[in-house]
């Protein structure tokens, strides 16, 4: 009985986080690359290549497709010009949870193997 409860009470939950998920959302370079600096050890070239490429990934929702797109650019590592080829990829996802600014979700097949992805608001369209 309390299992049916539970069920019945997260089910609209989810929904909801689902919704609001709907759309186009694009990573914060500024938040994305503070959390990277606070989180972990990173060598120069390291830290050139996230500070490079962070705030370009672009994630869009429809209820049961993510398309990930990641443009392709040019970035300059220890004075090294580059060129790095982009990708745009549509899985299938699921969500798990959801807390009052961020959700979870369950990508299906991504590289191979099913991932569990936390994603974090920053506002209305930005992760």
């Amino acid at each position: 009985m309390r299992v049916l409860f539970a069920l019945f009470t997260v089910t609209p939950l989810l929904c909801g986080a689902a919704d609001r998920l709907n759309g186009t959302w694009r990573s914060d370079h500024d938040t994305s690359i503070c959390f990277a600096k606070s989180h972990a050890l990173l060598e120069l070239r390291q830290l050139e290549s996230l500070d490079g490429s962070l705030g370009r990934l672009q994630l869009t929702f429809d209820g049961t497709k993510m398309r990930r797109l990641f443009p392709d650019f040019d970035i300059t590592i220890q004075r090294n010009p580059r060129h790095l080829v982009g990708s745009d990829e549509r899985l299938s996802y699921s969500v798990l949870g959801t807390g009052s600014d961020s959700i979870v979700i369950l990508v299906a097949n991504d590289h191979g193997r099913d991932r569990i992805i936390h994603i974090h608001f920053v506002n209305d369209n930005t992760f």
